[in-house]
């Protein structure tokens, strides 16, 4: 299994996918901007929720202008890149952008997750694509997100397979927020300090 982390070899791989990392942190920031909305008047599960909603609405915001297209196979929403044979899902975490253990997805994966996985096995690297791949048998791709307070993590990761209603194994990692590495404070948190004004004040005549 390949695990991409130095910058040199990430933005590479990334652009041979159709995406940048920028790109990608946008859909990381929307996602954990989402889930700090939840109050705790909310249903336990809002965080989650509200994340994974915002996720895969900014995963469209950003790459449908490119030339990706929505997809809904198997009631499993991502986007899907009709000529690289690709699919993105964005993918909430209990673990995620560690370069020693694999990702682990908070929700259980079902059938229709299973299938994307298996049946986009055959050919990971759109370079050798000689013609379009449609959408059941495009490499699926899962954007990982892990987010705990300012903790925050990322990766686009490609699974081998889903075992037991987990993701079993990845072909390549591609890491991009590791611990530690989160530098984007919440510009609207209450302890954000405060911003002086310089008010000028003049008499009318």
């Amino acid at each position: 299994m390949a695990v991409l982390a130095e910058e040199f070899e990430v933005a590479p791989r990334l652009e041979q996918l159709g995406v940048t990392k920028p790109e990608l942190l946008q859909v990381v920031r929307a996602a954990v901007g989402a889930r700090r909305n939840a109050t705790p008047f909310h249903p336990l599960s809002a965080g989650g929720l509200l994340a994974y909603l915002a996720g895969t609405e900014q995963l469209r915001r950003v790459f449908l202008p490119q030339g990706w297209q929505t997809c809904r196979r198997d009631n499993i929403e991502s986007i899907f890149h009709p000529e690289l044979g690709i699919k993105i899902v964005y993918q909430n975490a209990d673990r995620a952008g560690d370069s020693i253990f694999d990702p682990i997805a908070v929700s259980k994966k079902g059938a229709g997750a299973a299938r994307a996985v298996e049946l986009g096995q055959y050919d990971l690297f759109p370079e050798s694509r000689e013609q379009e791949v449609a959408e059941i048998t495009a490499a699926t791709w899962y954007l990982f997100v892990y987010a705990d307070g300012p903790d925050v993590r990322a990766e686009l990761s490609c699974p081998i397979a889903i075992n037991d209603e987990q993701f079993d194994q990845f072909h390549e990692r591609i890491l991009l927020v590791q611990k530690g590495e989160w530098d984007s404070p919440d510009p609207l948190a209450d302890d954000a300090p405060p911003v002086d004004f310089e008010v000028s004040v003049s008499r009318k005549n």
